[in-house]
C-alpha cells in the first residue's frame, strides 16, 4: 500500500519525473484523503545535500556549450518554444541555486529549511553566478543558432523568388504568402529566470560587503535589459523576465545591508538604490511597490546619507509615498524612528507626534489597506 506520497528534495522534479506543481495527499488502504493544499504554498524544492550540489554543479558547469538548452527547428520557433526546451535545465539550475542560497544564514531558503552550514557566503554567492553564467551562455549559443538558421532560411527562400523573376519578369505576387522567417525577431535568450535573480539577491543581501552596490547595479542592469527585450512594461508577459517584488526588495535589502567605507560606496548605494526604486515606481502595475521597498529605502537614506536636514526631508518623502500608496507598516514605523537627522527639529517633532509610542494599530486603517496583500509572501514581511 501507498502510505504517502511527499514532496523530496533529494533530486530536482524533472529527475522525478513530476511536473512543477503537484497535489500532496496521503492514502492508505483503509481511507483516501483530498489533498486541500497546493504544492505552489509549499517551500519549492532545493539540492540540501552539500555533496550533492558540489558535484551536480559540476556537472552542469563542465557539460560541452549549446548541450543543456540545444537548438532543434521547430514549426512553432519562438519564445514558447525556446524556454520549453530549456525548461529541464532551469528545473535543475534553480534547484541547486535554492540549495546554495539555503547555506548562507537569513536566506529566506534558509529559513525555509533550517539549514545549519558552515559553508562561506562568498562561495554560496560566487557558485550561484556561475551556474547563472553557464545558463546565460547556453542561452546566447541557442539564440545565435537559431538567427542563423532563420538567416540562411530567409536566404534560400529570396534565392527562390529571385528565380521566379529571372523566368517570369517583375510581376505581381503575393509576397506575403511567401511566409519568409522573420529574423528580426528578438526576445530573451531562454534560461535565466528571474527566480535564479530573486535567490542570488536574497543571498547577496545577507553576505553584502562594500563592492555590494555596484555588484547589485550590475545585476539589475541584466535583469532590466532581458525584461525590455520580452517587451518591456508594455507588453512582456513572459513570468521568467518580469521583476517580482522580491526582485526590487532583495536589491534594495542588499544596499541597505551593505557596507559604508566611504563616499565612493556611498554613491554607487545611493545612484543605484534610487534607480532601483524608480524602475519599481515605473512597474506599479505589476505592483511590485510594498511596505519593505519603503522600509529599505529610508534604512539606505539613514546609512548612507548624513546626519542633516536633507537626510530628514529624503525620509520623510518615503513615508508620505508609503502612505499614499497605503502600505505602511511596524517595520516602516521603527525604521522611521531611527534615523539621525542631525537634531533637525521639524523631523524630530514629526516623528514625536505622529510616529513615537506607537503601534501599527494606532495608525489609520487609509494608511495600511495593503500592507500585507502587495507582499510577496503574504505571511513574511521581508520582501
Amino acid at each position: 500500500n501507498i502510505t504517502s506520497l511527499t514532496m523530496i528534495n533529494a533530486l530536482p522534479l524533472s529527475r522525478l519525473g513530476c511536473v512543477r506543481k503537484i497535489y500532496l495527499f496521503t492514502t492508505s488502504s483503509r481511507n483516501f484523503s483530498i489533498p486541500t493544499r497546493h504544492s505552489r504554498h509549499l517551500p519549492p524544492s532545493a539540492c540540501l545535500s552539500i555533496d550533492h550540489l558540489k558535484d551536480i554543479s559540476q556537472e552542469v558547469l563542465s557539460s560541452s556549450p549549446g548541450s543543456l538548452i540545444p537548438y532543434n527547428k521547430s514549426e512553432r520557433d519562438d519564445a514558447f518554444h525556446a524556454w520549453g526546451v530549456a525548461d529541464t535545465t532551469i528545473q535543475k539550475v534553480e534547484w541547486l541555486i535554492r540549495g546554495y542560497s539555503a547555506q548562507v544564514l537569513n536566506t529566506q531558503m534558509q529559513k525555509e529549511y533550517a539549514v545549519k552550514s558552515n559553508e562561506d557566503p562568498s562561495e554560496s554567492i560566487k557558485c550561484i553566478l556561475d551556474l547563472i553564467q553557464k545558463v546565460e551562455t547556453e542561452g546566447d549559443i541557442y539564440m545565435k543558432l537559431r538567427n542563423e538558421m532563420r538567416s540562411q532560411l530567409n536566404l534560400n527562400q529570396k534565392s527562390e523568388q529571385d528565380k521566379f523573376f529571372d523566368e517570369y519578369g517583375d510581376q505581381e505576387t503575393d509576397t506575403d504568402s511567401q511566409n519568409f522567417p522573420e529574423i528580426d525577431r528578438v526576445f530573451a535568450s531562454p534560461g535565466q529566470t528571474i527566480g535564479m535573480f530573486d535567490t542570488l539577491l536574497d543571498t547577496i543581501s545577507m553576505a553584502t560587503d562594500s563592492n555590494t552596490p555596484v555588484m547589485v547595479g550590475n545585476i539589475f542592469d541584466r535583469i532590466n535589459k532581458r525584461f525590455e527585450l520580452d517587451g518591456g512594461m508594455a507588453f512582456n508577459v513572459n513570468p521568467n523576465t518580469v521583476p517580482t517584488q522580491m526582485t526590487y526588495n532583495a536589491a534594495l535589502r542588499a544596499i541597505a545591508n551593505g557596507d559604508n567605507t566611504g563616499e565612493k560606496t556611498r554613491d554607487h548605494a545611493l545612484m543605484h538604490a534610487f534607480d532601483i526604486f524608480h524602475l519599481a515606481k515605473s512597474a506599479e502595475k505589476k505592483k511590485c511597490i510594498n511596505a519593505a521597498t519603503y522600509n529599505y529605502m529610508v534604512q539606505i537614506i539613514a546609512k548612507y546619507v548624513p546626519p542633516s536636514e536633507m537626510c530628514g526631508n529624503l525620509a520623510n518623502a518615503f513615508w508620505n509615498l508609503a502612505k499614499e500608496d497605503r502600505v505602511v507598516d511596524s517595520n516602516l514605523m521603527r525604521t522611521m524612528e531611527s534615523v539621525n537627522c542631525g537634531g533637525f527639529e521639524k523631523y524630530e517633532t514629526f516623528i514625536d507626534k505622529n510616529i513615537s509610542n506607537k503601534d501599527i494599530e494606532d495608525i489609520p486603517k487609509a494608511w495600511k489597506v495593503f500592507e500585507k496583500s502587495l507582499r510577496y509572501n503574504e505571511e513574511d514581511n521581508t520582501y
